[in-house]
């Protein structure tokens, strides 16, 4: 077989991986939308593929899905398939029309009687994540997909420690990490409790800046205010993706919660008007806030993307606002600012604001990646989706992983 990497040896983000067996089919991991702003070419979707496996939802692997002809299967699991139409639907734009085949957690199944694909359940920033066991030609390929050992699903890290793969003979394995590391708070645990400690003592309204679909925070905050006795405000987007998470998981909160109110943010609510959201609407009349929020603004917390400014600006007449951050810092910066970021860094430096990073990553440190390449054991290991691969490459061996290459991107190696 020959293994191609797209885009992801040199960068994070437009992670696209190709498989080409012997007998010439063809199959991708991953089709994602490239972070960055100096290299946006992506005319590779163009070529012949006859699969494509999808990890997770987040854009930096699955943002180029709508680009997918037809005719192409594309394989993804039933939370991330609805996580992606979500967003969609909250922009306005129409429910992809890809030819999907759902997968399941530790279930194999085949491709174009070439590949044997199992796909493993990770822990990492979105409820639903794969990695990818892919065999054919006589070879076994591990593709790791984005992971952590830190989150609340750790015990997936544990469980492949443990009992982990043997005669892999490629691994492609992240490196989000190598140059960051998770500064004060190393577990999704200890970020819960440092919410805690500041929900306990908000003397006005605290909201939590961090991504609807990044449910492991979701809960931390849930039960940051659970524990102090606070009500926990959210829009109707998270709203949403809480009623699709919560299709293959009831444990999961959701808006009929007692702990739980939603904001109805008129902008969202004209997106879902149509018959097929009656049920949801109802559900948000059911649980929402009113203006009993600006009575005892201490007794509630805001859980936003991005917080409303008007909001913001009339709750800052009862009191200091406190804003906890808990997304990578670097979307604060220019290079990688989104939307929303003027307003944060507004709110960074506002004098009436307490602002606040309570942050860990959704990607594995150096010790967690050194443990993983040591109990896989691969005979190549070859560093994707990180900007430092000769660090990677460097931090790992002097660790003692051995059997490391570094690849390029856009050309074919021979396995």
């Amino acid at each position: 077989m020959k293994i191609k990497v797209y885009r992801g040896t040199q960068e994070i983000g437009g992670t696209c991986v190709q498989i080409i067996a012997d007998n010439g089919k063809i199959l991708w991991i991953d089709i994602g939308l490239p972070l960055s702003k100096e290299n946006a070419n992506t005319d590779y979707v163009e070529n012949k593929v006859d699969a494509i496996l999808i990890s997770h939802p987040h854009a930096d692997h699955s943002g180029l899905i709508e680009k997918i002809k037809r005719e192409v299967q594309v394989f993804i699991g039933q939370v991330g398939l609805d996580l992606l139409n979500a967003t969609r639907i909250f922009r306005g734009l129409p429910n992809l029309n890809q030819n999907f085949e759902l997968i399941y957690a530790w279930k194999t199944f085949a491709i174009s009687d070439t590949f044997k694909v199992t796909p493993y359940l990770t822990d990492h920033s979105t409820p639903e994540s794969f990695a990818f066991l892919i065999e054919a030609d006589g070879k076994r390929v591990f593709y790791s997909g984005d992971f952590r050992a830190t989150g609340r699903k750790a015990k997936l890290f544990d469980a492949m420690l443990q009992n982990p793969l043997n005669n892999i003979d490629i691994l492609l394995t992240e490196g989000t990490m190598v140059e960051r590391d998770n500064h004060k708070y190393s577990t999704e645990v200890e970020v819960e409790a440092a919410m805690e400690a500041v929900i306990r003592k908000q003397t006005s309204s605290t909201f939590v800046i961090s991504s609807a679909q990044n449910i492991d925070r979701f809960i931390s905050v849930f039960k940051a205010c659970r524990n102090s006795n606070k009500k926990l405000i959210i829009d109707p987007y998270a709203a949403y993706v809480l009623e699709m998470v919560r299709k293959v998981s009831k444990s999961i909160p959701g808006m009929d919660w007692e702990e739980i109110k939603v904001f109805e943010h008129p902008g969202m609510m004209n997106k879902v008007t149509a018959t097929l959201f009656d049920d949801f609407s109802r559900k948000i009349k059911l649980n929402r806030i009113g203006n009993e929020q600006f009575a005892n603004p201490s007794k509630y917390v805001y859980f936003v993307r991005c917080p409303n400014e008007k909001l913001v600006e009339k709750l800052k007449k009862t009191g200091r606002v406190t804003i906890i951050y808990s997304q990578w810092e670097g979307y604060l910066k220019k290079e990688n600012s989104n939307y929303c970021s003027d307003y944060l860094n507004q709110l960074k430096h506002d004098e009436e604001v307490d602002f606040l990073t309570i942050h860990t990553s959704g990607h594995a440190t150096v010790d967690d990646l050194t443990k993983f390449a040591k109990a896989l054991n691969p005979k190549l290991l070859i560093p994707i989706h990180t900007q430092y691969p000769e660090l990677m490459k460097a931090k790992l061996e002097s660790s003692g992983v051995k059997h490391i290459e570094l690849w390029e991107d856009n050309i074919d190696y021979t396995v």
